[in-house]
Parts: structure tokens; C-alpha cells; sequence
């Protein structure tokens, strides 16, 4: 009971994890003019706006990561010029940065100082720039932070000690519009965590808690919750239907209803393809059988066996293949 309610645990995080990134920008984060405060404005540094912009109007192309792919995040600005700071915001950062490594640090500099130009005003844009310079101080210093051991005493301090940065290179309204939500999953993320690890309570008495702690969250972070929560409940239901003999169209009319065309497409897909899978897989072991039965000497053996895997399945296939065998039993006499 313990390992499926884990494993629940991990299906619900991840899917929280992916309604998190495809929620619109305005509904992760409260939108902020940029002169809510003075650590809003104030750059880290004082490089030249002006030089990245002239830097990066020469570049030419993206990056290979970024390329044929559309900017994360959002940059807007209110009617009197200024810079809306939003989560959106931090993903326009996070999207250019994610090429760091592929490109220096001062081409990115440049590139995020001409995007910012020409997607703003020139004022709505130094703002943007100096929140981007105090952005970039504020990842260099969280590499600084001890890593914690993956226990949850230590991940919340770990949370707190980043709370704690933010508050050096941000005004309050800001670490809200970039953080604030993130943070909120975080806490509900550990809370829930140390509710299904609490060895002292019953499988009952943890249910009664987990329901307590998602009625208690906003309003925003309880729906994201329970969006995630409606893969896990269908996926369920799938697995009845499957055992009552439903057929597939059934089942794709059943995710449908429930998860919406383009997943239930999705979904229809993977099934194919693990059937497929299964397939293969079975008329490989049907044949794998027949040379463990062959009288052939042992080391003959494994030369047919590694002759037929590379015969049946591509090359990024065979470590599932011998990962599969292994766990049938037939691996540690059979490579």
C-alpha cells in the first residue's frame, strides 16, 4: 500500500509539474508594475544597456536550442510605459538563458537586451534590462546555497534560504509576481510529502490530512491540483474499462470526455505503440526460447541470442531488451 500510494504521489507531482507550465502566464503569478519598488529598477551592475543592444542587433541566428521554437513567458507594459512584471517575465529570462553553455554569457546578455528593445518602450525596457541584471546576480548567488540531502526537513530549508536570497535582489511585489506561486506548490509539494512519509499515521488518517491540506490552499493552486489529479483518475478508469473488455474506440470516447481531443490522441497513440512493443517483444522471446532449447553449447547460446536482439531492434533498443530479460529471471544466465 505504501509503494502505490508513493507512486501516486509521484504520478500527482509530475502532472502537477505540467498543468504548472501550461497554465496561461496570468494565472501563475499577479502582474506588477515595475516601479513597485526600488529593487525592481535597480540594475545589479552598470553595464550599458545600449552597448548589449547594439551587440545583439548584429547577431545573427539563434542558438541551435532555440531554434524554430517561440519565446516562453510574456513582456508587457502598462499604459503609462512601465514594465508589468509578471512570471511571464522570469520565463522570457529562463528561455534565453536555457542556451547558456551552448552560447557565452554576455551573447545571451545581448540577445535578451535587443529582444527587449524591440518587444518595448525604451523605458518599459531599461526596466525590464535592470530586472533581467538582478535576475542574473540573484542564479549566480542560489548556485552558492548548500545542496540539501533530499529528505524534507532539508528541502524546506533549503526553500527558505532561497526566500531569503530573493529578498536581497528583489522588491516584495516582484518576488511575488516571480515567485510567489511557485513557492505556494512548493510548501503544498512538502507538506503532502511529509503527511505520506509520517510513519505514525494510518493509511486512513493520512487520507483525512491530504483532503484537509488541499481544501485549505488558494483557490489557484487547489485547481491546478485537482487538474492534475484528473489524468491519475482516468488512467484508473481506463484500467477498468480495459478489464470489463472495452473497446479502444470506448476508451479513446472515455479520455475524451474527460481529458480533452488532443490527449486522448496522444494517449491512443502511446497504446499503439506499447502494443507494438509487446509484440515484438513476445515474438523475440518465442525465438529466444527456441536457442535456449537448441542443445547448443552456453556460449553459443548467448552468440545467438545477441545475434537475434540485434536482428529484431534498433540499437538505442537493446538495453530495454536486456533490461526486460532481467527482469524475467533470464538474464543472469543469458547476457
Amino acid at each position: 500500500m505504501k509503494g502505490l500510494m508513493a507512486m501516486g504521489a509521484g504520478v500527482v507531482m509530475l502532472a502537477l509539474v505540467l498543468i504548472w507550465y501550461a497554465l496561461p502566464d496570468q494565472a501563475r503569478g499577479r502582474a506588477v508594475p515595475a516601479a513597485a519598488g526600488a529593487a525592481s529598477t535597480t540594475p545589479a551592475s552598470g553595464n550599458d544597456f545600449q552597448t548589449f543592444v547594439n551587440s545583439g542587433e548584429k547577431l545573427s541566428g539563434m542558438p541551435a536550442s532555440l531554434r524554430g521554437t517561440t519565446p516562453d513567458g510574456e513582456l508587457r507594459e502598462d499604459d503609462g510605459g512601465d514594465l508589468i512584471v509578471s512570471e511571464g517575465v522570469r520565463r522570457r529570462f529562463d528561455y534565453f538563458l536555457s542556451a547558456l553553455g551552448e552560447e557565452d554569457l554576455n551573447v545571451i546578455r545581448a540577445r535578451i537586451a535587443a529582444h527587449l528593445s524591440k518587444a518595448l518602450s525604451p523605458r518599459a525596457a531599461a526596466q525590464a534590462w535592470a530586472l533581467f541584471e538582478n535576475y542574473l546576480a540573484y542564479r549566480t548567488e542560489l548556485r552558492t546555497l548548500p545542496e540539501h540531502n533530499g529528505e524534507v526537513a532539508q528541502m524546506r530549508d533549503s526553500l527558505r534560504a532561497r526566500q531569503a536570497l530573493r529578498q536581497r535582489w528583489f522588491d516584495a511585489a516582484t518576488i511575488e509576481a516571480f515567485f510567489g506561486f511557485e513557492d505556494r506548490y512548493a510548501e503544498f509539494a512538502l507538506d503532502r510529502r511529509a503527511i505520506l512519509e509520517n510513519e505514525q499515521l494510518s493509511e486512513a488518517r493520512k487520507s483525512d490530512r491530504l483532503q484537509a491540506l488541499t481544501a485549505g490552499l488558494p483557490d489557484d493552486l487547489k485547481e491546478m491540483v485537482n487538474a492534475s489529479r484528473r489524468p491519475v483518475r482516468v488512467a484508473r478508469q481506463v484500467q477498468t474499462l480495459r478489464a470489463e473488455d472495452a473497446s479502444e474506440a470506448e476508451i479513446y470516447q472515455y479520455r475524451e470526455q474527460h481529458l480533452g481531443r488532443p490527449a486522448a490522441e496522444r494517449l491512443g497513440e502511446l497504446d499503439r505503440q506499447r502494443a507494438q512493443w509487446r509484440t515484438r517483444y513476445q515474438a523475440y522471446l518465442s525465438q529466444r526460447q527456441a536457442i535456449v532449447d537448441s542443445g547448443l553449447a552456453r556460449e553459443d547460446q548467448s552468440s545467438e541470442i545477441e545475434r537475434l536482439r540485434e536482428r529484431l531492434f534498433e540499437a538505442s533498443e537493446l538495453k530495454r531488451v536486456q533490461a526486460m530479460d532481467r527482469i524475467r529471471g533470464r538474464g543472469e544466465q543469458m547476457p
